[in-house]
């Protein structure tokens, strides 16, 4: 399994994760998505990503279920609510969902959207202590500009700001732009969501409804010429980016094993010349 730095530490993380929106929202798929992710991590996929939103904490009880006897296996990241975002706010939302996740220790803990309520420095501040206590041993941020990225640094003092995870594929490279390079300067791990796209499904068979026709001829017929489907292009596509690692959402083993053949080859240069043409930044 293709490992990545995590930020300026020595751990190594998968380069594509498993995640969690939508888990355990429906009872009678709980089976499936645990068996998903079982499957993911005993396959190298060991770097699982939930959030106290996603359905009102129902997916950190299904990602509980799926490592309670292989936790130490597993890279557990999660997100605390901008609305919980103040002081106080971060340290009850970080045991709640410790106790959503039966676990002791969350290995990345994230601010899922800047907050408009909470300075960024009292949320770090929280995040620091949760570090000093051992309740969390990495601090990042989701959707955050350069701007954020360096203010939160610098409210964690001499802890380090890990990663910035944010919406990164075909038809969104605006992180391109700013924060890739910054992320990249400053030792911060991108951990893309989304990489199919903010609808998974149109990546399938069916090929991509939202865009032209053109633009997924490209796609097949770059993926017939690797024996690969146009969504393993888009996804080996985003992994072409060296300081990056990616978390689609996987609810079924065949999605798994489809994300899996994304790895063990590369984009040659011509087709990373006709995806530029076709889905320009």
């Amino acid at each position: 399994m293709l490992r990545r730095k995590l930020g300026h530490t020595e751990v190594r993380i998968p380069a594509i994760g498993q995640g969690t929106w939508k888990f355990g929202e429906d009872p009678h798929s709980e089976k499936d998505e645990i068996e998903a992710l079982r499957f993911g991590i005993e396959h190298g996929l060991a770097l699982i990503d939930t959030a106290e939103e996603y359905s009102n904490g129902g997916s950190e009880r299904v990602v509980g279920q799926a490592i309670r006897d292989i936790r130490s296996d597993v890279f557990l990241v999660t997100k605390v609510s901008a609305k919980n975002c103040s002081y106080k706010g971060v340290l009850s939302a970080a045991e709640a969902s410790l106790e959503r996740l039966k676990t002791n220790y969350i290995d990345l803990y994230l601010q899922h959207w800047p907050s408009e309520q909470y300075e960024v420095s009292e949320t770090m501040g929280a995040m620091a202590e949760l570090v000093q206590k051992g309740l969390i041993k990495y601090v990042g941020v989701s959707n955050f500009s350069t701007r954020l990225m360096q203010e939160a640094q610098s409210h964690l003092g001499s802890i380090p700001l890990v990663c910035n995870q944010v919406g990164y594929h075909l038809n969104d490279r605006t992180i391109e732009s700013e924060i890739l390079p910054f992320a990249k300067k400053n030792g911060i791990t991108i951990m893309g969501y989304s990489p199919f796209g903010y609808a998974p499904h149109v990546f399938g068979a069916k090929g991509f409804p939202e865009i032209g026709s053109q633009e997924r001829h490209v796609l097949e017929s770059i993926g017939a010429k690797h024996g690969k489907t146009a969504y393993q292009v888009a996804l080996n596509w985003v992994l072409r980016q060296e300081d990056l690692v990616t978390i689609p959402k996987a609810a079924k083993k065949e999605h798994i094993a489809d994300n899996l053949n994304a790895l063990g080859w590369e984009l040659d240069q011509g087709d990373l010349e006709q995806i530029e043409r076709f889905f320009p930044r």
